[in-house]
């Protein structure tokens, strides 16, 4: 290897070069630094003022060194804004504090254990782009919107994944950036230009009559306690990650109900939910050895001391649907759905429908309303006009 070359290798890992004073016509501070954008190192200098006494101007020339050389070694560089001090820490280290954080806020119930989950599923795909393009090594203030866009435009056009996937990817982003901005990492969101693209109105897969019972059937002859957990989701509309959240407290049998506390439920609203009566002897059997303090589901879904995690509900119904032979289409969500459509279609008010499911508005319960069930308004049908 050429000496220049060598040279070239030591530069690369070289974030400063000390300033010193050279004594010209005009008296000058000069060092180096490295420029985020493409790693080369770049000039900075600052001027000495004349001073009468060449003496006292070397004194002073002295400590505008000394303190600049101190702010360098303390990771100070004059190419970033005081909004970015932290722009040259590695994309993966700033990653790695974000995660760690994200872990302190489930522990404390700040955020849910899925936010977490998805979090480090979106970052694993950005890092492994950044390998992709050889940038794993590059600084944070090289998060830029050309990157941004660039990888989404990967995730979109050359992944082939729906509208709706890559709008997931761009609000994380937007997420994630705006706590880079908080901690001084980067002072502008990359993703601000960056618009969503239409998605497809998300058509509901109802499970159709026919196939429920099929599943329930099996689920009861196979599964019993996953089949206690499904039928909450079919008739008390809980969902996933409430579900595993649940106490044996939570679950008020001798008034029918099961109190959704705000900790648990996912508006973070404190509500009860109504258990009909064809469930009550299902969860009387699932419960008759738990302790209060126990969680609903544990370990094999039975009730014990160790909360359920929400992927196992997921991966457990891919199983059950890879034996009956369904269509992907008929996601464990399918059954809270089934169940909304199900009760509207027997008549079960609207309004009682909304409180059963926590929607916050009777819009949103309205949109699980079945095509047969709607009717002309009798006023309108007579009108002679």
């Amino acid at each position: 290897m050429s000496t220049t070359q060598k040279l070239r290798n030591v530069i690369s890992l070289v974030d400063f070069v000390p300033a010193e004073l050279r004594e010209n016509k005009t008296w000058k501070i000069v060092y180096y630094v490295k420029c985020p954008i493409d790693s080369k190192l770049k000039r900075k200098q600052n001027r000495v003022r004349p001073l009468k006494s060449i003496t006292e101007r070397r004194k002073l020339a002295r400590k505008m060194v000394l303190e600049v050389n101190r702010k360098l070694e303390r990771g100070w560089n004059p190419l970033l804004n005081e909004s970015e001090i932290r722009g040259f820490v590695k994309f993966s280290d700033a990653v790695r504090l974000f995660l760690e954080r994200t872990k302190k806020e489930v522990k404390n119930q700040d955020k849910r254990v899925d936010t977490l989950r998805s979090y480090k599923s979106f970052l694993n795909n950005i890092t492994n782009y950044l390998e992709d393009i050889k940038e794993q090594e590059m600084f944070v203030i090289k998060f830029k919107d050309d990157l941004v866009r660039d990888f989404l435009d990967v995730v979109y056009y050359d992944r082939d994944n729906s509208a709706r996937t890559r709008n997931n990817y761009l609000n994380f982003i937007k997420t994630f950036s705006d706590w880079l901005i908080r901690h001084k990492y980067i002072s502008q969101n990359p993703t601000t230009r960056i618009e969503l693209i239409p998605e497809k109105t998300k058509e509901r897969e109802i499970i159709p009559d026919g196939t429920l019972s099929e599943i329930f059937s099996y689920l009861q002859k196979e599964k019993a306690n996953y089949f206690v957990l499904c039928l909450i989701g079919y008739y008390c509309l809980v969902r996933r990650t409430e579900i595993t959240k649940l106490k044996v407290s939570d679950i008020i049998l001798k008034n029918g109900v099961i109190y959704v506390n705000k900790n648990v439920s996912k508006n973070k609203k404190s509500m009860p939910v109504t258990i009909p009566d064809v469930l009550i002897p299902f969860l009387v059997e699932h419960l008759k050895k738990a302790q209060m303090g126990d969680f609903v589901f544990s370990e094999d879904y039975l009730p014990g001391a160790v909360q359920l995690a929400p992927k196992k509900i997921s991966d457990e119904w891919v199983k059950v649907r890879s034996v009956l032979k369904l269509p992907k289409k008929y996601q464990w969500y399918s059954l809270k759905d089934t169940g909304i459509t199900n009760m509207l279609k027997v008549g079960v008010p609207t309004i009682a429908v909304r409180d059963q499911a926590r929607h916050h508005s009777i819009i949103q319960t309205e949109a699980y309303t079945p095509k047969e069930i709607l009717k002309a308004n009798i006023d309108i049908k007579s009108v002679k006009i």
